[in-house]
């Protein structure tokens, strides 16, 4: 069994062994579920402690914002209120999701660099948690769209239940995004911050508050953009529409890239992490 030039000494290098390694790890992080079930939630209730509403403030801020935004942008594309407020409340709720994803797996081994330290637990309970914490918060803000759907009479019978495999399809990349963007952001603590401005750049090119048909000459260029698609396989379902066989196709072939370069980066540098925390 051979070891890495640049590896910690006595961390073997041997890709079958580091994969069992890597894969062991992931299964074994699954089935201990009541710790990053129990770590989720303790870490949201933490964050508002002693406020009256709790996590319900990020719901009601972001009530707020969908209802002005979905008012005032309606007025200036000229779309109907009745459809146009769902829909921007929609990829508000899930973008909320996506952009969470995004910038706290860059933090998931450096905010709990303590418990790693001190712990024996397996490396990829912190993606859990970090899934599961993010789960937490959208389903306090998905309430928002009930009200919506209520005052609107949005139904979307049997074709909502495509948002069921689009929506694991969304969390299971989010775990796989802790498994790259965690070690990274472990190793290079400016990774971070940099997220947090590309996510803030992609949350204006995707279409969250606006409409893609009503920028039909850029529609080559929306399609090339992959948050896209990930939040067209669960708005459109709850909207009543179909999701295109595009959309289906793009999100299918980049979840599996990305188990794939998850398992090997994560199995690859698992080793590492205690001592870049």
């Amino acid at each position: 069994m051979k070891n890495c030039s640049n590896a910690i000494s006595g961390v073997p290098c041997d890709w079958p062994y580091l994969l069992r390694r890597g894969l062991g790890d992931i299964v074994q992080a699954l089935a201990r579920r009541e710790v990053w079930m129990y770590l989720g939630v303790q870490e949201v209730r933490k964050q508002y402690r002693r406020s009256i509403l709790g996590p319900f403030w990020l719901t009601l801020n972001m009530g707020i914002l969908v209802g002005a935004l979905g008012w005032f942008y309606s007025q200036i594309f000229g779309q109907n209120i009745a459809y146009f407020l769902p829909y921007v409340s929609l990829g508000f709720i899930f973008w909320g999701l996506i952009g969470g994803l995004l910038n706290e797996s860059c933090l998931i081994y450096t905010a709990s660099a303590a418990s790693i330290r001190q712990t024996a637990m397996p490396l990829s309970v912190y993606a859990y948690q970090l899934v599961w914490r993010q789960l937490v918060i959208f389903a306090h803000n998905f309430s928002i769209f009930v009200i919506v759907a209520l005052v609107f009479g949005i139904w979307p019978g049997a074709t909502g239940l495509l948002v069921i495999p689009g929506f694991l399809l969304l969390l299971v990349n989010g775990f796989f995004l802790g498994l790259i963007l965690g070690p990274l952001g472990t190793r290079f603590r400016d990774i971070p911050p940099i997220m947090a401005s590309v996510t803030q750049i992609l949350f204006f090119l995707t279409p969250v508050f606006w409409v893609p048909s009503s920028l039909p000459e850029r529609a080559v260029f929306i399609a090339t953009n992959p948050f896209y698609h990930f939040l067209a396989v669960v708005r459109q379902p709850l909207l009543g529409e179909v999701p295109t066989g595009l959309n289906w196709g793009v999100c299918l072939i980049l979840t599996t890239a990305n188990a794939a370069l998850a398992t090997f980066f994560f199995s690859r540098f698992r080793s590492r992490i205690p001592y870049w925390a």
